[in-house]
């Protein structure tokens, strides 16, 4: 998926809430209208209150119809996420993007879809596409719901990050803090290793040694890789803010976490602390 047809589908789906929206008003005021003069015109105009009873029953049938259509889809996106869990990302890549294509009357499903799009996306490593679909979810009116937008933000992030755009990746997750009160653990444990790497990329070393026992904690329930990651990174800004000790003891952990030359071929930030790496660079 490239980074053009994702605009294209943000695109659509505006164009689609737009009308989705028009059609509501349109067949909730036929419906209220109709059962409205079908029973004031019942006594006088009989004909014409018969027509107004038939037009509110259409609408209300064209209502449910669209409905259940609208909720097949919601359906769809959640088969997805079960075919992302088990690495169908092709299968998944498919279902959600004609899941996007189709009309709905609302909103959080075709959001979900695009939500699940997004994450398949960074999954095979389309940031560029992966990100224009979360840039474009934040910026739609109305928007995901509160906990969707606070994981479209860290994702965001992550795939600024590895399209070397520093600045725009701070700017995803400056409205979510570490340690507030509004993020879950797993929004926690999502931010943590992002937020690092952000801010060891802006040179924010003394940011990103603070509060190292708390962070620490939450590193300890991340997966091999990411605990790696994380306390790796903290080596690094514990190294340039003066303390050697606490630098060659996270840097410790985290080799015995995961593989750091594994690591640094995909983050090239660690490439200091690589072994193989280091090596190389002496030659």
């Amino acid at each position: 998926m490239s980074g053009t047809e994702a605009h294209r589908l943000i695109q659509s789906l505006r164009r689609q809430f737009l009308l989705a929206t028009v059609t509501r008003v349109t067949l909730l005021s036929v419906v209220g209208l109709g059962f409205v003069l079908g029973t004031l015109w019942q006594a006088h105009f009989q004909r014409g209150s018969e027509l107004m009873w038939s037009a509110a029953s259409l609408a209300a049938i064209a209502w449910l119809t669209l409905t259940f259509y609208s909720v097949r889809q919601i359906r769809v996106a959640h088969q997805a996420s079960a075919f992302i869990a088990s690495g169908r990302l092709d299968l998944a890549e498919e279902r959600l993007k004609n899941a996007l294509r189709k009309f709905s009357l609302y909103r959080n499903g075709k959001l979900l879809a695009c939500h699940h799009l997004a994450v398949v996306a960074h999954g095979r490593k389309s940031y560029r596409a992966a990100a224009e679909l979360c840039d474009g979810m934040i910026s739609l009116p109305g928007g995901p719901l509160v906990a969707t937008r606070r994981t479209c933000r860290i994702l965001l992030a992550d795939c600024r990050l590895f399209l070397g755009d520093v600045l725009a990746a701070s700017r995803a997750i400056a409205p979510l803090r570490l340690d507030g009160a509004d993020l879950g653990l797993a929004e926690q444990l999502l931010l943590l290793p992002i937020e690092l790497r952000c801010q060891i990329a802006a040179e924010q070393y003394e940011e990103a040694a603070r509060a190292l026992p708390w962070k620490l904690k939450r590193a300890e329930l991340l997966d091999a890789p990411r605990a790696a990651l994380v306390h790796a990174l903290l080596a690094q800004a514990a190294r340039k803010t003066g303390k050697g000790p606490v630098a060659d003891f996270l840097q410790r952990r985290a080799e015995l976490y995961h593989d750091l030359d594994d690591l640094a071929e995909e983050y090239p930030a660690l490439r200091d602390l690589a072994p193989r790496a280091r090596s190389a660079d002496n030659k």
